[in-house]
């Protein structure tokens, strides 16, 4: 601490009057000390007296108030301001702008620093959308992965409920498939998925979307896998089982709360874990718009389709197949899917083409 010292001229704030008085201020080492200004009874001369004059007639002078500078609660300096000091008594002295003596009692802080310098203010700036971007890109998803933990399954049945009642009211209608196909279908799905999927609970249904039928399959976090009608008069018996494993892989690694989780954020966590399902579920699938999966998700669901194809010995090319078919199906829609495009987000099919025959080229089937 610099021994020099600084006189001023300030306003006090005794904490009972809201109207200000000038006083003389004189700060030192370790004390902060002033008096009314002009001094009562007015001085002979209207000169401010000097540091020396003030020190010698400490004693005499009426009004002087004397305190230590850890006793005080001073505000910031800033250029052009006046510097608030805090008084123990409940008073406030206002230090003139600019003076030195705002600057010795406050200084800078670091944030005060960084604003006041422009290149540092653009450096921050530009780091602060850099953080965005990466948060919008991987950020969000990390955090969503180690938050879903905390996330009690019984909230992916809660909300799965939900969004399987609003979809089947809105945009499905009952399935032309042939009964017994459905059946056969159902009773090799439920076999396999006891052998691939343990654990899981998965129940298939099958529905209709308008009169086109729809090429497309859903799952729902609570365990339901839709199968349009469209796709299960396009696909091979085969062909339907690879789809499947793909929409119960969506299931089993909980892809759907965890982008619920990453697009409503840790507040509807907390709530999640304090037990209020019914509310989160509410307010999150207020739209249904909101089941959507990332495409790491899609490649995660389509690798699950594959260990199933390998673990039932069925065709390697089998879900090259389905790539190919839903490729026509898109072209004679313009390229466009229809009515549950807002349950999933895909890779390009260029790739997953790629993919399955890669996988297909090196599977080796699981004993």
């Amino acid at each position: 601490m610099r021994s020099q010292s600084y006189t001023a001229t300030a306003r006090w704030f005794d904490g009972v009057e809201n109207r200000p008085q000038e006083v003389r201020v004189r700060l030192s080492r370790h004390h902060l000390e002033f008096m009314p200004w002009p001094p009562r009874p007015q001085a002979a001369s209207s000169m401010p007296p000097s540091e020396a004059e003030l020190a010698a007639s400490r004693p005499s002078l009426p009004g002087l108030r004397r305190y230590t500078r850890k006793g005080l609660s001073v505000g910031e300096w800033w250029r052009g301001s006046p510097t608030p000091v805090g008084l123990p008594d409940g008073g406030t002295l206002w230090i003139p702008a600019d003076n030195a003596m705002g600057r010795a009692l406050g200084g800078q802080s670091l944030t005060t620093q960084l604003i006041s310098s422009w290149a540092m203010s653009l450096c921050c700036l530009v780091a602060l959308v850099a953080l965005i971007a990466w948060f919008d890109r991987q950020g969000a998803g990390l955090l969503a992965r180690a938050a879903l933990p905390l996330v009690p399954k019984q909230l992916d049945i809660a909300v799965g409920d939900k969004v399987e009642q609003e979809v089947t009211a809105r945009w499905l209608k009952p399935s032309t498939v042939a009964p017994a196909r459905q059946a056969a279908l159902r009773q090799r799905f439920e076999e396999i998925a006891g052998r691939t999927f343990p654990g899981q609970a998965l129940k298939l249904r099958f529905a209709r979307l308008g009169n086109s039928g729809g090429f497309n399959a859903f799952a729902l976090p609570n365990g339901t896998l839709f199968l349009l009608d469209g796709m299960t008069q396009d696909l091979s018996d085969d062909e339907v089982m690879a789809v499947l494993g793909h929409e119960a892989g969506h299931v089993k690694h909980r892809h759907a709360m965890r982008h619920l989780v990453q697009g409503v954020g840790l507040v509807a966590v907390a709530g999640v874990v304090m037990g209020d399902f019914s509310t989160v579920a509410a307010s999150s699938m207020a739209s249904v718009q909101t089941l959507r999966y990332g495409r790491n998700a899609e490649r995660e669901a389509d690798a699950e389709a594959q260990r199933l194809i390998l673990r039932e010995h069925l065709p390697n090319e089998t879900l090259v197949g389905v790539w190919l078919k839903l490729r026509d199906a898109m072209r004679r829609e313009g390229h466009t899917s229809e009515g549950v495009e807002w349950l999933s987000s895909h890779p390009p099919i260029s790739e997953r083409l790629e993919s399955a025959r890669r996988a297909a080229q090196n599977a080796d089937p699981v004993r």
